[in-house]
């Protein structure tokens, strides 16, 4: 019995060594896990999706992205060269600027290296507009008139007012064949961005408004988004407000790509839950049907159109329908009002449009080209997350070791505590 005591006795001083060194783990592992999460959910690429650096990292994945699809050195710029000629023939001038500014990534090294050499002789413009001017040096010469032609067509000639009345003073007998020529274009007029056809609306007139109205009330199958979109747009239009160019220029991008088919089912459905939510259907419905009734003036009858679509409005809502404009604006600013549809069909989130909108920001017209390469995996060039740097990983191991040590001391804290028990019996 004395014997037994005597082991028990020499058993239970490792114990309180056990039950000490468990407590310190368990004190250290939240302090540490606490240090690890604040570390790496409080990068600028997770609080500010739109900083310096989540931009950075997002160029260098484009720059990445487009070196994966350079070919081998003797058909890079062949490849390259098709690419543009045919986004040209299709008229997708952003793609086609975006693969010029791809040049560098896209041509074997002694192109890329003499497209770098020559975009820094330039002495005007940005750098993507360098770029631009230089890599136009290393195209056939049919797909550079091509682009030229397409980008900056030549303005018709203008006749003088001498000219006009000579011509119509006398008739000739004959006409004198004229030497056709053939109009040179300025390298450092293509560098600049294309323009982003800010003026260019598809929302029409209060006329079409009032008409597309009318049918619609009359179940002729018009498009409830699309008449609210033009409604709101209109109302933008007339109010002149700071933010009213943008909202027309976002409702013009959805209405083009709703129209072509082109918006994804998914942001197809989050938009109309948008447009619902800004512009009750049903509200809209009962106050219009009240507004055709009354024998009244076209003039009179718009006005009263146009307001009865102000009164139904919902104000909180169509903030938030503003801010999904001002991004979709935002891709259209930096693009082409075309690069912007190419863009919103590969979203199908508000989390798809703030993962393309970084990485528009970043590459500009790039992104439209790479849209045509990779499809909706351009939205994972975006580097909106968690930096997994060396100090986050050894962190993180600390933490799974304090894990282990914590399990490895309960069980034998376990063990020892029944190996005393049997003692003790």
């Amino acid at each position: 019995m004395a014997s037994r005591w005597r082991q028990g006795k020499r058993v239970r001083p490792s114990t309180w060594r056990q039950a000490l060194l468990f407590n310190a783990l368990a004190l250290l592992l939240p302090v540490l896990a606490a240090n690890t999460i604040i570390a790496a959910f409080t990068t600028s690429a997770i609080t500010n999706p739109n900083s310096i650096e989540a931009r950075t990292e997002t160029r260098a994945e484009i720059d990445k992205a487009f070196e994966a699809l350079r070919l081998s050195d003797t058909t890079a710029r062949q490849s390259w060269a098709s690419r543009i000629d045919q986004t040209v023939t299709e008229r997708a001038f952003s793609a086609a600027r975006g693969y010029l500014l791809a040049a560098p990534q896209m041509l074997n090294e002694d192109d890329a290296r003499a497209v770098r050499a020559a975009a820094a002789t330039e002495e005007s413009g940005t750098q993507d507009q360098r770029i631009v001017r230089a890599a136009l040096l290393f195209l056939p010469d049919n797909v550079r008139a091509n682009y030229q032609r397409a980008v900056s067509p030549p303005p018709p000639p203008t006749p003088e007012i001498g000219d006009l009345d000579t011509e119509s003073a006398t008739e000739p007998e004959t006409v004198e064949a004229m030497p056709e020529t053939t109009p040179t274009i300025a390298l450092s007029d293509l560098g600049a961005a294309l323009p982003t056809s800010s003026r260019f609306s598809i929302l029409g007139d209060t006329e079409d408004l009032v008409r597309r109205s009318q049918s619609w009330l009359g179940g002729s199958g018009v498009d409830d988004i699309q008449l609210r979109l033009r409604a709101l747009g209109l109302m933008s239009r007339a109010d002149q407000g700071s933010d009213s160019d943008i909202f027309e220029k976002g409702v013009t991008v959805l209405l083009t790509a709703r129209r072509a088919s082109r918006l994804d089912p998914r942001f197809d459905n989050y938009l109309r839950t948008r447009v619902e939510d800004a512009l009750p259907a049903d509200r809209l419905r009962q106050q219009l049907s009240l507004a055709f009734e009354p024998v009244l003036t076209f003039d009179q009858r718009s006005a009263r159109i146009i307001e009865d679509y102000r009164t139904a409005i919902e104000p909180a809502a169509l903030e938030r329908l503003k801010r999904d404009m001002q991004t979709i604006a935002t891709l259209a600013d930096l693009t082409s009002t075309t690069g912007a549809v190419t863009l919103v069909e590969q979203t199908g989130s508000p989390e798809d449009m703030r993962r393309i909108l970084l990485v528009t920001r970043a590459g500009g017209d790039r992104a439209v080209a790479l849209t045509r390469e990779l499809g909706p995996n351009t939205l994972k060039l975006a580097q909106i997350g968690v930096k997994w740097t060396t100090q986050l990983v050894l962190q993180i191991m600390a933490i799974a070791a304090i894990g282990i040590a914590l399990i490895m001391t309960m069980l034998s804290t376990i063990t020892r505590a029944e190996t005393l028990s049997r003692y003790i019996r």
